[in-house]
């Protein structure tokens, strides 16, 4: 399918005339009907119910029709964003993340290379890190912040900036013993959790088996992004258990302490070993102390 059979099938489909399309197209009539054919072939269906005297839709062409203008109008879009692209020489570097509060790790990188490379333009997605592992193997991702365990499987260069931990988030009115740390087995309230599929980090580990068994005797709230963890948190329907990476900086009305469980995440930067950007060097090189 592509774009030509489209603009064909949407003309004739406008004026139910093949003739008015094909001199509206600047095109023979033929031409425009071998069009809607091979497109009729490709999809298994007749779009028409053509005679001598009139056009019309078919069942399927009535359905299809408003899908035909939908991609069309993608087709235009990109073109446009495409042409724009060129004509003011921009590049993109796509940088994808687990959690927003991670965008705070890159403010200053991207601040920096706004001055440097005025022309380059990020693109930020934040997945889970299932989706995020195949964008980046499918290369529609240049960097991405991680953790080492969640690129162990995968071809790729990783930049370690530290280890961290695991925090436990809550609201004022909890009482916990006072100590630096908290230790999981004096939680005496119910925990919220994130995911699996967003912490790939505690898989198969001690700390992940002390989450599990504790989860067996007591309530548990699992969410699909941290945050509404934090939030759940902060109202007091229990204490988060969170990897430090999805904690905001400023986080007032919560009380953050680290759990002492010894657990210890290589955290970084993951990027492709062929890039030859000059831009995405810049932002390996600058992502250090965070």
């Amino acid at each position: 399918m592509n774009s030509k059979q489209l603009e064909c099938f949407i003309c004739v489909a406008d004026r139910m005339n093949f003739t008015k399309a094909a001199e509206e197209l600047f095109l023979s009539t033929p031409t425009v009907t071998h069009h809607i054919k091979t497109l009729e072939d490709e999809l298994g269906k007749k779009l028409f119910i053509r005679n001598s005297k009139s056009v019309k839709f078919t069942e399927e062409g009535k359905i299809f029709y408003g899908d035909a203008k939908d991609i069309l109008n993608k087709f235009d879009m990109a073109q446009k964003k495409l042409n724009k692209v060129i004509k003011e020489d921009a590049s993109f570097i796509k940088i994808g993340c687990t959690s927003y509060a991670e965008l705070e790790n890159i403010e200053n990188i991207l601040s920096s290379m706004k001055k440097k490379y005025p022309r380059v333009y990020p693109q930020i997605f934040v997945r889970d890190y299932r989706e995020l592992k195949a964008m980046f193997l499918d290369r529609h991702i240049d960097v991405m912040l991680v953790t080492k365990d969640m690129i162990k499987d995968i071809e790729c260069m990783f930049k370690k900036v530290k280890n961290m931990g695991v925090y436990a988030v809550m609201s004022p009115g909890i009482e916990l013993p006072q100590n630096e740390k908290l230790k999981l087995e004096d939680i005496k309230y119910p925990i919220i959790t994130l995911n699996p599929r967003l912490i790939p980090f505690i898989q198969k580990n001690r700390f992940k088996e002390k989450v599990e068994s504790y989860i067996q005797n007591n309530f548990n709230i699992v969410c699909d992004n941290d945050r509404s963890s934090i939030m759940l948190a902060k109202v007091g329907y229990g204490i988060a258990i969170l990897p430090e990476n999805t904690i905001p900086a400023i986080h007032q009305g919560l009380i953050i302490k680290e759990v002492d469980d010894d657990v210890e995440i290589e955290y970084g930067i993951a990027y492709h070993q062929d890039y030859k950007e000059d831009y995405i060097r810049f932002f390996i090189n600058y992502f250090n102390i965070i």
